[in-house]
């Protein structure tokens, strides 16, 4: 028998999936997600691009109640799985990705780039079929807990080597530490980190660290996104007592 807790997160979730599909099929989802879409310092996907990525794939809950990997909550939350269900979206912000490299490093081309086994591989692994023989990548794997969204630094014994260039891919930041701890993984094994990636970033400019990394490597992110994030304590929907949802419950729309 479910808690009443529970019910309340069960309702809460059948409503914001019946709300989620009326809005994705009408009128008014292209201005939700241009809203969205902030400005971004480098020639990345055309705003077209991104809002057609995002309503194809339905990745974004809007007025809702999100605990985030990080333990934040938002009102807002992109689900890159949504995405990761569409190869020919994966093929769109890869070749982004590729081009970007390609301007980025062709006076000294990185030797890979370093990800997790989410579905940020699939970008990874995509951008490097992309590059070819212009510049060969590969791709080395660090482990991705599906329950909790954290990483581990493990990876094959020998993958990156003393003196080489590797890019850290992620598919989504909000802080800046996942993308961080990747590069570490690269310094940690005698390697150089030459820069960093992600398809999007969802700071909204609160978080530190993130205008640190971004000042310090090259950064790629195909869209920045504005979704306010808040420690629990602070929160303003739970003032409301809305239902909480956790990320990794959260359904394909």
């Amino acid at each position: 028998m479910l808690s009443s807790t529970e019910k309340s997160s069960e309702k809460a979730m059948d409503e914001l999936v019946y709300r989620h599909k009326n809005l994705y099929e009408g009128p008014e989802i292209d201005t939700r997600l241009e809203q969205l879409i902030r400005d971004t310092p480098h020639p990345t996907l055309s705003s077209w691009d991104i809002q057609r990525l995002l309503c194809t794939s339905r990745a974004v809950y809007f007025d809702s109640h999100v605990e985030v990997v990080s333990g934040h909550h938002t009102g807002l939350y992109v689900r890159f799985e949504s995405i990761a269900r569409f190869p020919e979206l994966v093929t769109t912000i890869a070749a982004n990705m590729a081009e970007w490299i390609l301007q980025t490093f062709r006076h000294n081309p990185p030797t890979g780039i370093v990800t997790t086994s989410s579905d940020a591989r699939l970008l990874a692994e995509r951008t490097s079929d992309l590059l070819g023989e212009r510049m060969p990548l590969r791709v080395v794997l660090t482990p991705f807990h599906h329950e909790t969204g954290k990483i581990g630094t493990e990876i094959v014994r020998g993958a990156v080597k003393t003196g080489e260039r590797f890019l850290s891919l992620n598919d989504i930041t909000t802080r800046g530490m996942c993308v961080s701890k990747l590069g570490k993984v690269v310094t940690d094994r005698g390697g150089q980190l030459a820069g960093m990636m992600v398809f999007a970033r969802r700071d909204s400019g609160q978080f530190p660290l993130m205008d640190e990394l971004t000042a310090t490597y090259p950064f790629y992110f195909s869209v920045d996104l504005d979704m306010p994030q808040w420690e629990p304590a602070d929160c303003p929907l739970c003032k409301e007592n809305k239902p909480l949802l956790v990320w990794h419950d959260l359904p394909a729309l």
